[in-house]
């Protein structure tokens, strides 16, 4: 049944409806020739023509006649919003993490000479500047020596406490050495004791970056949902002095102001004179201090392998661990987190699965509600199919960029891989609408060419955004970082969108790039008649 007609021949009075979708019906008015339909409707009239075939030769429509529209390019798939929220991620995690290093390599350094303390269980305090058994921490990354020590004796209780057993005290059954350390900045400034918190200060970033989480505990539910760690960051700083020449750190502390630890990389064992021992029994009461000589070793030389630069820390990479494995858990609760979150690992920065896996969906999401928005009839079995197929795209492609990065740079590797997504996307749905008569042949190459370029600068974009965020934005750690990062990435994209639409940019390059190809449009028709794999 033909939608009822006014007098004229018209549609009913009513709201001005909003453009009909392509590849739906709209019905001709008195006197219309399809080109009056088709420049009503902002469609060009030889696709028109090609999608309804049996009024092309027409000279002149009857009132109510239904037409049917050419098929709507709806953009870039949902999917390159997955991979720009996943580089927005990266690049702004990355830009924190050069700030922190630079934090290092900026920081004042300072002559120390006075003493440290550092509590050890007493049966390894023989071993107290042995930095070979240190595990990864706070200040330092995997393979680099560090002798963590407090300033006095309540940083020491403060810092051992974050240690202690549930109920124990925090210097049960352990010793507390006290050593006198002796730095001296050369004439270049070098070999000093590095203040970290000044230098955190200098490049712009808090020092609660430095400070999230005490130590010897898993990470905050935050930093495992976004799959980052606190100590990323301190360990970037630590880095960045040490690679300056810093014999010691003065750096911020979780538990107490601050802590003086030695870079064992540059410190020479000259420099640190163990000078008393006292011991705690099981209930925390101390012994009479005793003297360290005969006791303590003295610190060994550090011949590890160093070299200059940040610490290699990409999204999914499991080697780049930030603390020590954790023992698998008893309940399967812990064991399926510890699973999720890499912990057997050491907690290294998670992939971007699951930004380009969120980004998709949200995308999905958000379009979905932009059609109910303007009437449009949505299925919520739909939706949450197209959710489903979005987000799994949005995964892989945004594993795609973790594997490109490597070699292209995450701008790069964000642009290839959201050209990639959108020319299977783009050039499946062009070739379906081709073959279904709703578009030409130079219509369905110049969509699919031209939607592969905007993917690639949409891909590209949310690392580009993302690293200028995290370059002057004072983001307190890189689990809020991967958070906020994620956010520009989905909004670089839909920048370039709402940017589009306002200029007309992309539609007008498809207009040329039809045009164009007309003159070739018997060739460009066979090639893609022969498009035969859906």
């Amino acid at each position: 049944m033909l939608p009822a007609l006014d007098t004229t021949g018209t549609r009913a009075a009513g709201p001005t409806p909003r453009p009909p979708a392509g590849g739906e019906t709209v019905y001709a008015q008195r006197g219309d020739r399809l080109s009056d339909v088709a420049q009503r409707h902002g469609v060009d009239a030889s696709e028109l023509q090609a999608a309804n075939p049996g009024l092309a030769q027409a000279e002149a429509l009857l009132p109510g006649q239904p037409v049917r529209l050419p098929a709507r390019d709806d953009g870039t798939s949902p999917a390159v919003a997955g991979v720009s929220a996943a580089t927005g991620r990266e690049g702004l995690v990355q830009a924190l993490q050069a700030r922190a290093y630079e934090a290092g390599r900026v920081a004042p350094q300072q002559a120390f000479d006075g003493t440290v303390l550092r509590s050890v269980p007493t049966v390894h305090e023989g071993g107290t500047l042995d930095h070979h058994f240190s595990s990864p921490g706070r200040y330092n990354a995997p393979g680099q020596g560090m002798l963590y020590t407090a300033p006095d004796a309540a940083s020491a209780l403060h810092e051992a406490a974050a240690y202690a057993k549930l109920g124990s005290h925090p210097l049960a059954e352990r010793s507390l050495v006290e050593t006198a350390f002796r730095a001296t900045p050369d004439a270049e400034g070098r070999g000093g004791v590095a203040d970290i918190a000044e230098g955190a200060r200098r490049v712009g970033l808090p020092q609660s970056a430095f400070t999230q989480a005490k130590g010897g505990k898993p990470p905050s539910l935050l930093h495992q949902l976004t799959g980052e760690h606190p100590y990323t960051l301190p360990q970037q700083a630590a880095k960045g002095a040490s690679d300056n020449g810093a014999t010691g750190l003065r750096a911020p502390a979780a538990t107490c102001t601050a802590q003086v630890d030695i870079v064992t990389r540059h410190a020479t064992p000259d420099q640190l004179t163990p000078l008393r021992v006292t011991r705690y029994d099981a209930a925390g009461q101390p012994a009479p201090s005793v003297p360290a000589a005969g006791i303590v070793r003295p610190m060994p030389t550090d011949t590890r392998a160093y070299q200059d630069g940040p610490v290699a820390k990409r999204a999914g990479d499991r080697a780049a661990a930030n603390q020590s494995p954790e023992k698998l858990g008893k309940t399967r609760t812990d064991q399926a987190r510890q699973l999720l979150t890499d912990a057997k690992a050491g907690y290294p920065r998670a992939s971007s699965v699951r930004y380009g896996a969120a980004g998709a969906a949200a995308a999905t999401l958000i379009d979905a509600g932009v059609r109910a928005a303007h009437a449009e009839p949505v299925a919520a079995g739909q939706v949450a199919g197209d959710v489903a197929k979005s987000a799994a795209l949005g995964g892989a492609a945004a594993k795609g960029v973790d594997a490109l990065t490597p070699r292209l740079g995450l701008v790069k590797a964000g642009g290839a891989v959201g050209a990639l997504v959108q020319a299977g996307v783009s050039g499946y749905g062009n070739a379906q609408a081709y073959r279904a008569g709703q578009i030409t042949g130079s219509r369905a190459v110049a969509n699919t060419v031209v939607d592969t370029g905007t993917a690639a600068a949409a891909g590209a974009a949310g690392a580009w955004v993302g690293a200028a965020v995290g370059s002057v934005v004072p983001v307190a750690g890189t689990a809020v970082g991967a958070v906020v990062g994620f956010g520009v990435g989905v909004g670089a994209h839909y920048a370039i969108g709402a940017l589009d639409r306002a200029t007309g940019v992309t539609q007008a390059a498809k207009d040329a790039l039809t045009s164009g190809l007309q003159s070739a449009h018997e060739g460009v028709s066979k090639a893609w008649n022969a498009i035969k794999p859906w």
